[in-house]
């Protein structure tokens, strides 16, 4: 009677790989958001700091303290990763106030029902009615997200 064998090589080196590939791939995706929050944080800041004026023959100049106050923190496991902006009327700047001001762009990527309502907790300030919207934050994340989302699916263990 006859036999025949069947080797695999290489089974070790591909057991090896699968077993570090969680780590590999955990790893990636750390270093690709900690790049993604410092660009959002970055768009952010160049976007308030070109802001236009809402009143551009008012009196007061530009101090860049809402850009000044953007800033990010890295991905930590539980707390994920943050781009902030520690200016008290951020929000307004970023959703305008009242009826007249108040808007939310379109953004791609973005549960917009969500956003919606989280804008929505900053329409009730009585003194900041009609304050135009002129958002730097959401567009940024918005932008960054999906490139993002792209990388991590590329990743290769």
């Amino acid at each position: 009677m006859s036999s025949f064998d069947v080797s695999i090589d290489g089974g070790n080196a591909l057991i090896k790989k699968l077993q570090k590939a969680s780590e590999t791939i955990q790893m990636e995706t750390v270093k690709i958001i900690n790049e993604s929050v410092k660009e959002i944080s970055i768009k952010a800041n160049q976007r308030a700091s070109n802001l236009p004026k809402i009143n551009p023959n008012s009196k007061y100049k530009r101090t860049n303290n809402l850009a000044n106050s953007i800033g990010f923190t890295t991905y930590a496991e539980g707390e994920g990763a943050t781009v902030f902006a520690k200016a008290r009327y951020a929000a307004y700047v970023e959703f305008g106030t009242g009826d007249m001001g108040f808007g939310i762009p379109v953004y791609p990527n973005i549960n917009m029902n969500e956003l919606e309502t989280y804008a929505l907790t900053f329409k009730k300030n009585k003194k900041l009615i009609g304050m135009p919207y002129r958002p730097f934050m959401f567009n940024s994340y918005s932008e960054v997200l999906g490139k993002m989302v792209n990388k991590i699916k590329k990743i290769r263990i």
